[in-house]
């Protein structure tokens, strides 16, 4: 695939590059897609969250908290 982009964001990806930290422009191109899909992941998982809160659907502080700490329980025992 082949794309084009605008001088300033040519030269952004560019200057990243220079850092070292990625070793070609398609390479800093691939994170950006990858750092979007995630952003719209969470975005519609927050989205979820704020419907379910609009019909009621919450749990208080310390039901969450307990609900964490049982998951991080059992994680330990799977793992340990």
């Amino acid at each position: 695939m082949s794309i084009q982009l605008p001088p300033d964001e040519q030269q952004a990806a560019e200057a990243l590059v220079a850092t070292g930290r990625f070793t070609s422009i398609e390479e800093v191109i691939t994170e950006g897609v990858r750092r979007l899909a995630m952003t719209e992941e969470l975005r519609s998982k927050v989205q979820i969250g704020i419907d379910q809160a609009d019909r009621g659907e919450m749990v208080d502080h310390e039901t969450a908290f307990e609900r964490l700490r049982t998951q991080a329980a059992s994680y330990d025992e799977q793992t340990g």
